[in-house]
């Protein structure tokens, strides 16, 4: 259900605002690691994508608990670890399937290693941006779930 009521929009729109600003920090860290992996060290577009995932999925992961739902003490593995990794698994694998799927389509047309690589960044980018919306309802109502009676 949607929180409607004008007491709980505050707390709706910091939470919205805390997880942008997380995500974006943790975007940023996924696209500087997609770019060294696949641009300059020229790793194959899954793996760069796999490492760049970890790069960001790990700050994300704090930030989102700590900052954005307030969650403080020891993350239960199975309550809250484990879903966690499988909303943020199926980001993983659009984006490998993407980036993988870019990289092939540019190998066959006559473009230079940079234009291939900001398309493949470009590509990883716009998953992370078209999921943003889905994880953040997931994630919301992983974290908020033992809030509530």
């Amino acid at each position: 259900m949607i929180e409607t009521s004008p007491a709980r929009r505050p707390g709706r729109v910091r939470r919205l605002s805390t997880y942008t600003a997380g995500s974006v920090i943790a975007a940023g860290c996924s696209e500087l690691a997609l770019v060294v992996c696949y641009g300059l060290l020229d790793l194959a577009p899954a793996v760069s994508s796999t490492v760049a995932w970890l790069a960001g999925a790990i700050p994300n992961y704090w930030l989102n608990r700590s900052w954005t739902w307030q969650r403080k003490g020891r993350p239960s593995l199975t309550r809250e670890v484990l879903p966690y990794v499988a909303i943020i698994l199926v980001t993983l694998v659009l984006a490998a399937l993407v980036t993988r799927g870019v990289d092939s389509w540019l190998r066959g047309a006559d473009v230079s290693g940079t234009t291939r690589t900001v398309a493949v960044a470009a590509a990883f980018l716009g998953v992370y941006v078209i999921m943003f919306a889905v994880r953040y309802v997931l994630l919301d109502r992983l974290f908020r779930s033992e809030e509530r009676p």
